[in-house]
């Protein structure tokens, strides 16, 4: 009975084909057809920091009538409030709620240094307050980066009781404990953490934070702990972090940037559709044919054309028996 089916397979090949490709390039009347362009420009400077695209000013989103809600022309998480005016205004950037200044943005590698803003405005002993965490969605850590781990609030102990913790508390004239009630901090490079962790140091404390720190200058700092937990501490993490980004590889932007478009997403980063320099939208890509075949076709539509070795073999078979005997 198989050997009946076999030949009918292409058909319904074609058929699955017809179906979902037009379901691939249709328009999904999520935007509106066409857009103000100028929500795309080229570069905007905040401060000394250019914002372009995947990145956006938050006064850039648009409302539109056939989706509820806003939609950008970027990434989602590449959200920037420009604070002030001029060159003294600041570019900031929202992860998971909380603000870091951004400080310089390079296109050519992908990358964004950031620094908390709490820090940069907490004087020479400042206290971080939060972990820094974020949605690995476009963003993501750099080999660059190195990372600190503070613990506030802790209990003062007979520094004999320490084994030797006590080269790692901080000591620096205007330092403000985030904890309530004060008490003694200390901080660890990800080389000197395990020392906190074999006396159990987290027990004896009220707060635990980590954070990501410029991994180069800390290798030049690290060798002096006195001036680091002196002060030292304060001037790293004002140097600030590297990110990296990179597209979604789970939807069809990159379909999109391929054409010459720009990516248009809601906030809860679902794609909505590619901007085209023209001010029309499309679905998903701008030009009226289809991008370079080095891009990945859709996962539905390369199962559908790929063909097992094993089914190639067998209809050929198939077709030089009946071949055969049809002489």
């Amino acid at each position: 009975m198989a050997a009946h089916h076999l030949p009918r397979l292409p058909v319904l090949l074609f058929v699955f084909l017809a179906v979902h490709v037009p379901a691939s390039h249709g328009d999904p009347a999520l935007l509106p057809t066409t857009y103000d362009d100028s929500m795309c420009s080229d570069s905007i400077m905040c401060g000394r920091v250019s914002i372009t695209y995947p990145f956006y000013l938050s006064n850039a989103m648009r409302e539109t009538a056939n989706y509820s809600g806003s939609y950008s022309c970027g990434y989602t998480d590449l959200n920037i409030t420009c604070q002030g005016e001029g060159p003294s205004a600041t570019p900031v950037i929202r992860l998971s709620g909380e603000s870091y200044t951004v400080q310089d943005i390079s296109y050519d590698s992908r990358s964004i240094i950031l620094a908390d803003s709490d820090v940069l405005v907490g004087g020479s002993c400042p206290a971080v307050r939060h972990n820094i965490t974020f949605d690995e969605v476009w963003l993501y850590n750099t080999s660059s980066d190195g990372d600190l781990t503070f613990y506030f609030g802790c209990a003062s102990l007979d520094p004999a009781l320490l084994g030797g913790l006590d080269k790692y508390q901080i000591d620096c004239k205007g330092f403000k404990s985030p904890v309530p009630g004060g008490g003694v901090a200390f901080v660890f490079t990800s080389v000197d953490h395990e020392k906190a962790q074999q006396y159990n140091l987290a027990s004896r404390c009220e707060e635990v934070v980590s954070v990501l720190v410029n991994g180069d200058v800390l290798k030049d700092m690290a060798g002096n702990w006195t001036n680091f937990t002196s002060g030292g501490y304060g001037y790293l993490l004002k140097q600030g972090f590297e990110l990296n980004w990179s597209r979604m590889a789970t939807d069809q932007c990159s379909l999109c940037e391929q054409s010459g478009g720009k990516c248009s997403y809601s906030q809860n980063m679902t794609f909505l559709g590619c901007l085209c320099h023209n001010g029309k939208v499309t679905y998903p890509y701008c030009n009226s044919t289809a991008p370079s075949s080095s891009v990945p076709l859709p996962y539905y539509l390369s199962s559908a054309l790929y063909k097992p070795r094993w089914l190639t073999n067998k209809q050929s078979k198939l077709r030089k028996k009946t071949t055969s005997s049809s002489t």
